[in-house]
């Protein structure tokens, strides 16, 4: 289009100078020289706008991306913050559970010894009904109680579980077999009789003797004969070999030992 207005001018210019006018040819020419070349500079910015112009929106979707991704890089960030927040609220927790668990156990070992202690003088001031179980519980309650290894929650479950079946002697009667130890006398195999912790009766096997504990002076005395068929449906009773009923035992003996 440029080089058709150029022509034209040029052909329109040159209709009006004479052919014999040489200096007005030199001119025209070097006015068409000055605005091909000005066409020629103009066809070049504009090339170098449009260059500019699409490095300018290169450059602008180049920042959108990176603004996009810094937007969701400060997302993680701020939700990283919180989960640290969180799990150091939760290592504060933790570690205020544990001083206080630390301090319990303080309080507690002391505390279940003494409570081992109590335990311990009680079977040794009862009577002495299953004797070898009763002992052979203390004596596993006080190994457990040394061990660190086992939890204190378990050590102090297993010391509660003891004081129940103590505790249980007294709300029960029980009839069971086990030997026999006397003064002078060699261990033998005998029925015993437990009412509670009232009372506490032995039977030979063949029925034909007896006797009941006196805790006081902590032995057995010797009961008469006529004793021997009540005590022998009375271990009876215990055993459930025959219904509930009344048992007519005497349940302490005066020290000359008479009925």
């Amino acid at each position: 289009m440029i080089m058709k207005i150029l022509t034209i001018f040029a052909v329109t210019l040159g209709m009006l100078i004479s052919p014999g006018d040489g200096f007005a040819t030199e001119k025209l020419k070097q006015a068409i020289d000055v605005e091909v070349a000005g066409q020629k500079a103009a066809g070049k910015s504009q090339k170098s706008v449009e260059r500019l112009d699409d490095e300018s929106r290169k450059m602008l979707e180049e920042y959108r991306l990176l603004s996009q991704q810094l937007q969701r890089t400060k997302l993680a960030n701020d939700d990283l913050q919180s989960q640290v927040e969180r799990q150091s609220a939760e290592i504060k927790r933790i570690s205020a559970e544990m001083q206080e668990i630390d301090r319990i156990r303080s309080e507690l070992d002391p505390l279940m010894q003494q409570m081992l202690e109590t335990l311990a003088e009680l079977v040794a001031r009862d009577s002495p009904f299953l004797s070898e179980e009763r002992e052979t519980r203390l004596a596993s309650l006080q190994s457990a109680n040394e061990d660190r290894s086992i939890e204190i929650s378990e050590r102090y479950r297993q010391l509660l579980e003891a004081y129940q079946i103590e505790a249980d002697y007294g709300r029960n009667i029980e009839a069971y077999q086990a030997q026999l130890a006397s003064e002078g006398e060699q261990q033998k195999m005998v029925d015993f009789l437990r009412i509670g912790r009232v009372a506490l009766f032995y039977q030979t096997l063949d029925g034909k003797a007896g006797g009941v504990w006196d805790n006081q002076s902590r032995r057995w005395i010797s009961l008469d004969t006529s004793h021997m068929t009540e005590l022998t449906r009375s271990i009876r009773i215990a055993r459930k070999q025959l219904p509930p009923d009344l048992m007519v035992l005497p349940m302490r003996i005066p020290e000359g030992g008479s009925q």
